[in-house]
This record gives C-alpha cells, sequence and structure tokens, in this order.
C-alpha cells in the first residue's frame, strides 16, 4: 500500500512536472531561511536581538517570489533603508542559499504587519 505523501507527489508531478516538487521545495527553504541569511549577511557587531539575530531579521520577511525578484517586506521605512544597504550581499547569499530559484533581484516594501521573531 502507498502512502499518501507518494500519492501526492505523483499526482503534483503528474500536473505541474517533474521539476515541481524540487522547486517547492527549494521555496520552502527560501521562506524557512530568511533570518538565517540576515545573520550571515550582518556582522555580529550591528544591533542583536535575542542571541545574535540582527535586528533587521526580526523586523522583515520574505512576503513573495515573483518572476524571479525577491519581494522582502519591512515594518517600518527605516529598516527597508537598512536592508537595502546590504542588498548585494543579501542577493548573493540568497541565490547561493537555493541556485534553483534563479533569483535575478530583490524588492522591499513596506508591510502593515509587525514582524516578529520565531524564537520569540
Amino acid at each position: 500500500m502507498r502512502k499518501a505523501g507518494e500519492i501526492i507527489s505523483v499526482l503534483f508531478r503528474q500536473r505541474f512536472g517533474e521539476g515541481f516538487i524540487d522547486n517547492a521545495k527549494s521555496s520552502t527553504e527560501l521562506f524557512d531561511s530568511w533570518e538565517k541569511t540576515v545573520c550571515q549577511v550582518w556582522p555580529h557587531g550591528d544591533e542583536l536581538i535575542n542571541e545574535d539575530i540582527p535586528a533587521a531579521a526580526v523586523h522583515s520577511r520574505i512576503r513573495e517570489l515573483e518572476r524571479g525578484v525577491l519581494i522582502v517586506e519591512a515594518d517600518h521605512p527605516g529598516w527597508i533603508q537598512i536592508l537595502q544597504t546590504k542588498q548585494a550581499e543579501l542577493l548573493q547569499a540568497i541565490q547561493n542559499r537555493c541556485p534553483k530559484l534563479d533569483i535575478r533581484g530583490i524588492a522591499f516594501r513596506l508591510s502593515r504587519e509587525t514582524h516578529l521573531p520565531k524564537s520569540l
């Protein structure tokens, strides 16, 4: 007897193609790794929150990936400016972490929500 996960994988592959599952896994990794990516880029001397998490990671998050552009939201215009100072480094780190996604750029926008770290 086959497991439900195997059946679902077969259905998705039939419907969306062979690369769909791999792309979905890469996308999940991307969204889950924002905090790690910001930690990798930010020097440890900058403002930290809760055990070495840069404040920029706490006040921002990946919202979506659209046509090769990563949309990152921040909860204040000041955080957008701060993130923009590291935009090239963030893009490079993301491209290294998830090369299959072919991310070519990052755009920042203001969020209406307050972002809290996962660890709080």
